[in-house]
C-alpha cells in the first residue's frame, strides 16, 4: 500500500511539471486594434522568453524579451542588425504591450474584476487603477500565463488579443541572435548626438 501511495505520489508531480512546462510554450497571432488601425503579427513564447514579429513603417522587425535577464532586443533583418536596452526602458515600454502592462501593475493599483473566457481560454479579469480610475483592463489566462486581451488608452482604442493560440514546442532559434548580426552601441549613437 505504502508503494502504491508512493507511486501515485512520484505521477502526479510527474504530471503537474510536464503540464507547466508544455503551458508555456505556445505561438499565436497577436491582434492590435489602436483606433481604427488593426495589424496582426505573429507572437512566439517560451519561458522566459517571448518574441513578437512585425513590421514597422514597412520594415520587417521582431523583437526578442527575456523576462528573467529583464532585456529586450529589437533585430531588424534588412540591416542585418540589433539594439539590446533594459526591458523596463521608455523604449522599450512604449512598443511593447506586455512590458507597458509589467509597468503599470508595480505603479498603481490592480484590482481583480471578475472572469471570462477569451478565445477558448478561461481569464481573471483585472483593472489597473490609477487615482481610482481604470487605466487598463487586462485578461489574464493562468494556462498560457499571458495576459488573452489587453484595453488600454485614453479612450480604451488600444486592444491587443492573443487569438489562435497553437499551444506546443517552439523552436529556440527563435529567441537568439542571428548568425551575421551586428549589437548597434546605443551609448555610442547618444554621444554622437
Amino acid at each position: 500500500m505504502n508503494s502504491f501511495t508512493i507511486k501515485n505520489c512520484v505521477l502526479i508531480i510527474l504530471l503537474f511539471f510536464l503540464s507547466s512546462s508544455a503551458i508555456a510554450q505556445f505561438s499565436a497571432d497577436m491582434v492590435t486594434t489602436n483606433g481604427d488601425i488593426t495589424q496582426t503579427n505573429k507572437f512566439y513564447s517560451e519561458k522566459p522568453y517571448y518574441r513578437m514579429d512585425m513590421e514597422e513603417g514597412g520594415e520587417q522587425m521582431f523583437v526578442v524579451v527575456n523576462t528573467e535577464a529583464n532585456i529586450t532586443q529589437v533585430f531588424m533583418p534588412s540591416q542585418q542588425m540589433y539594439m539590446e536596452m533594459k526591458s523596463d526602458d521608455i523604449q522599450s515600454t512604449s512598443n511593447d504591450v506586455f512590458q507597458s502592462l509589467e509597468e503599470q501593475k508595480k505603479k498603481y493599483e490592480t484590482k481583480l474584476v471578475g472572469k471570462e473566457y477569451v478565445n477558448g481560454y478561461e481569464c481573471e479579469v483585472y483593472e489597473v487603477l490609477a487615482d481610482g480610475s481604470p487605466v487598463t483592463t487586462y485578461w489574464q489566462s493562468a494556462e498560457i500565463e499571458y495576459p488573452i486581451k489587453v484595453v488600454t488608452g485614453q479612450n480604451k482604442d488600444m486592444i491587443m488579443e492573443l487569438k489562435n493560440i497553437e499551444k506546443g514546442d517552439v523552436d529556440n532559434a527563435l529567441f537568439e541572435v542571428p548568425a551575421g548580426y551586428t549589437k548597434m552601441d546605443m551609448q555610442g549613437m547618444m554621444q554622437m548626438k
